[in-house]
């Protein structure tokens, strides 16, 4: 029994090595101790011409298939690429944190309203998704158009 548990011990250990080579495993920034999750967004040159000057951009995290987003930035007039970053203080509900495993989405916005994506709004997401907060350099590529 001794030598199963540090058999699984050991493959664990190696399991979590390699997800923080790959840039898997984050959970905080090193200098502040804060949960952090920050990047860029880029849009897709085929859809470059698209942007319009009253256009929003927001950076959404929520859960790996949850509805609501647990915490947004919205960047009004946004010059691409777009810098983001997003902590705690960007948490929608009070008491929660930005912990555990995410999904990091952008969306254009035209109407510049919160809430689901409506038709024209130009979408993106972070190809490593889900991750973990503690990254600092996703980058999202808006490259669909909602319909």
């Amino acid at each position: 029994m001794t030598s199963k548990a540090i058999g699984m011990a050991t493959g664990i250990i190696g399991l979590a090595a390699i997800a923080a080579w790959l840039g898997l495993a984050h959970s905080c920034d090193p200098q502040s101790g804060e949960p952090v999750i920050g990047g860029q967004v880029q849009i897709s040159p085929a859809l470059a011409n698209q942007v319009r000057p009253t256009d929003v951009l927001f950076v959404i995290v929520r859960r790996p298939g949850g509805p609501r987003p647990i915490a947004a930035k919205r960047i009004d007039q946004p010059v691409f690429p777009v810098p983001f970053e997003i902590t705690n203080a960007d948490v929608m509900v009070q008491g929660s944190e930005l912990r555990g495993m995410v999904d990091v989405v952008a969306r254009l916005d035209r109407d510049g309203q919160a809430g689901p994506a409506q038709p024209g709004d130009i979408e993106g997401r972070y190809a490593k998704n889900p991750t973990l907060p503690g990254g600092r350099n996703l980058e999202i590529i808006l490259d669909s158009v909602k319909q």
